[in-house]
């Protein structure tokens, strides 16, 4: 089958699109996946008698807003073993991300380590999918590219800092009070004796 011409691809992901689990790996039992982009891996020889997990171990490089955030793609290990009808998908997503930082707004790089334990049935059709626990197993084939994407949204922190001794941007000034020495005061006042304090730095108040 013909590798789609998208993507980038390294010298042995361009060898095998979609079918990436019949090359053989040494170890009796097992298969190792080559593939290019998107990732979709045939999971067909787990439901025969010589294969008994398919071991995946690639780059990736994402897309559209994905890509931004990973510049220099990621990196996914795992293993796929066959279950009650169905697959089990086991394994780690690891990369960089570029990050901006809630509190001082600059960009920062977070490292990303997101497991993968996944299951994917053959009794789950692709209509009922979003309604369901489990993924369907549709062709017998795993979209591995979809599947990194989704765990990776999932991961997305709500208020990404980049460290804890990060002290922010000045509400007052606006400078950033990591690079720039500020002489504001952060005076905490009730907003009920808003009104006094005014009265009391305006000029003859005293």
């Amino acid at each position: 089958m013909a590798v789609p011409q998208t993507g980038t691809f390294d010298t042995e992901s361009a060898l095998i699109y979609n079918d990436a689990s019949r090359f053989d790996s040494p170890s009796r039992g097992r298969a190792f996946v080559f593939a290019g982009f998107p990732v979709k891996i045939s999971v067909e020889r787990l439901f025969g008698p010589d294969v008994e997990v398919i071991d995946v171990d690639q780059s990736l490089r994402l897309r559209d807003e994905l890509a931004a955030r990973y510049p220099d793609g990621v990196r996914v290990t795992a293993g796929i073993r066959r279950i009650q009808r169905g697959v089990y998908v086991e394994g780690e997503i690891t990369g960089s991300e570029v990050e901006t930082c809630v509190r001082c707004l600059e960009p920062f790089v977070r490292s990303t380590r997101v497991e993968i334990a996944e299951p994917f049935s053959e009794d789950v059709s692709a209509k009922d999918a979003q309604f369901a626990d489990v993924a369907p197993l549709v062709d017998r084939t795993i979209d591995l590219s979809e599947l990194v994407e989704q765990l990776l949204e999932v991961d997305e922190p709500i208020a990404a800092v980049c460290g804890d001794e990060c002290r922010g941007i000045c509400p007052h000034c606006g400078v950033n009070r990591n690079t720039q020495r500020c002489e504001c005061r952060d005076e905490q006042i009730d907003e009920r004796l808003a009104g006094l304090a005014k009265f009391i730095q305006e000029p003859g108040a005293n």
